[in-house]
């Protein structure tokens, strides 16, 4: 954006000084390699146009001046730097893309862990059970004692314990655990002996 100023406390020597604008605003620092081309003279208070910078320092800079009434095309416009250019955009990308796939995958594998963890129960010592005077209910009975279903397991391969197998001949149907059919199932891997 162009803006406008007159120049004033211009130090010819050191070739600097500011511009007071013509609009409200600040005083904006000049320096004479702020000039497009150099006027043969300038003295305060001379017309001066100019776009404006921010140095190194944070500090506003006049830049692309020339004096009113100077012969020459316009300067270009000053752009600023942009970090939406095409590389940045595209890092940018990956990077969330990347992140959005690892928490995925650390979820799925919370969820998996939570699922696939077998909850075992909690047994007590028979000896504790012993020392209880109260008659033993169903509902301890249930508590103590054994925690099968049925599932999906129809062969002796498919068992894990002689206990399972007995579970599985006793309480599920279509179980083929018990060959010769004497009451005890899976004879050769679990129960046998």
């Amino acid at each position: 954006m162009l803006h406008q100023g007159k120049l004033k406390d211009w130090d010819s020597a050191k070739g600097t000084g500011f511009l007071q604008q013509h609009k409200a605003g600040p005083d904006i620092r000049i320096c004479s390699s702020g000039f497009r081309k150099k006027p043969d003279q300038l003295n305060n208070g001379d017309l001066i146009f100019f776009q404006i910078e921010v140095d190194s320092e944070g500090k506003a800079l006049a830049v692309s001046a020339y004096k009113a009434g100077q012969r020459f095309a316009p300067a270009p416009a000053v752009q600023k730097p942009r970090l939406s250019t095409l590389p940045f955009q595209q890092l940018l990308s990956v990077v969330v893309t990347v992140t959005i796939l690892a928490w995925l995958g650390y979820q799925s594998l919370y969820l998996f862990s939570a699922h696939a963890a077998p909850v075992l129960p909690v047994i007590t010592e028979p000896a504790e059970m012993a020392l209880s005077d109260e008659p033993v209910s169903s509902v301890k009975q249930a508590r103590y004692g054994q925690h099968f279903q049925c599932e999906a397991k129809h062969y002796c391969s498919d068992m894990l314990s002689c206990d399972e197998a007995k579970f599985y001949l006793k309480n599920c149907p279509d179980v083929m655990i018990d060959g010769d059919n004497d009451g005890i199932p899976c004879e050769r891997q679990h129960c046998g002996g």
